[in-house]
């Protein structure tokens, strides 16, 4: 019997080999990086954005039938932009009726997200149900619903005794969280960055101290990766870790834009430099993709 002629078949999809394949490190290198395995090199960041191109995203939020934000919630989700040209294209309303927002199907209604890269340090955990079984110093608050004149938002709001006690259940939810067995991820954050993306909705805290109120941008599922993402990007111990979290939170908006934008402009003049231990924790954490709620449509009362 005659065989059939044997055809090279070139796979799309080749199976990888070596997960955990090196990266060529250009000298100066640390020493101990020769041996590290990252799976995604980390590349050049942009520089934080300018004022206008964050209204440019805060003013398509507003004009969106979809999005229900506060005017300070619609600033806060803009300032977490990476890439602001992108989330303004995709929240500015299409002609053609077409919405280039995530709908995601929940209890009661939809949701409608952005799903974008953000600045990590400007993230902030509040409630950690792996944690909720333990004694916690800070009880966690109850998220209620926002609402003004126009009727409910696509936000939530809470409150807290003062700032301090706000800080306190920070620094609490991020160590607690990262002693959790197997919810330090920074070592796998460390090789190749952060992939899949946390869900943020946008908190309006206030202090019964009649402290000024802010509005936070609150990860509600991703915890575990915020704080892991945290740990790689300080080098620090787990309490460094919680104070470094709990430092950025205490800052108002302008200071902890100048300190992400100081701390990028050293990342990349280091970066030309060759990769070193922090340059590869700033470049594989700086950055963390997201689903940004940005706005709420309750379909039990249109249905009524």
């Amino acid at each position: 019997m005659d065989q059939e002629p044997v055809t090279n078949t070139t796979l799309l999809f080749p199976e990888q080999q070596d997960p955990k394949p090196h990266v060529s490190l250009p000298a100066p290198a640390a020493a101990e990086l020769e041996e590290l395995s990252i799976t995604r090199r980390p590349q050049p960041l942009p520089d934080v954005p300018e004022s206008g191109a964050l209204r440019k995203v805060s003013s398509r939020l507003d004009k969106n039938p979809l999005t229900n934000l506060s005017e300070d919630a619609r600033k806060a989700a803009a300032a977490l932009q990476v890439q602001p040209e992108r989330a303004a294209l995709l929240v500015n309303p299409q002609p053609n009726g077409v919405s280039l927002l995530s709908e995601v199907a929940v209890p009661g209604g939809s949701l409608y997200v952005i799903e974008c890269l953000a600045w990590s340090r400007m993230l902030f955990p509040l409630y950690q149900p792996r944690i909720a079984a333990l004694s916690l110093a800070v009880p966690a608050p109850r998220l209620l619903d926002d609402h003004n004149a126009d009727g409910p938002l696509a936000q939530a709001r809470c409150e807290f005794d003062s700032p301090q006690q706000l800080a306190a259940l920070v620094r609490e939810t991020v160590s607690g969280t990262l002693n959790v067995p197997k919810a330090d991820y920074s070592d796998s954050i460390m090789q190749r960055g952060v992939s899949e993306p946390l869900l943020v909705i946008l908190v309006r805290v206030t202090f019964a101290d009649n402290s000024p109120s802010r509005v936070l941008p609150v990860v509600v599922d991703g915890i575990s990766r915020l704080s892991s993402a945290a740990k790689t990007r300080t080098g620090k111990t787990i309490a460094g870790t919680a104070d470094a979290v709990v430092e950025d939170l205490l800052r108002d908006p302008a200071s902890l834009r100048r300190a992400v934008r100081d701390e990028i402009a050293h990342y990349n003049s280091a970066y030309q430099r060759g990769l070193s231990d922090q340059v590869v924790r700033v470049g594989q954490a700086a950055t963390v993709p997201v689903r940004l709620v940005v706005g709420a449509r309750n379909t039990m009362e249109v249905n009524q």
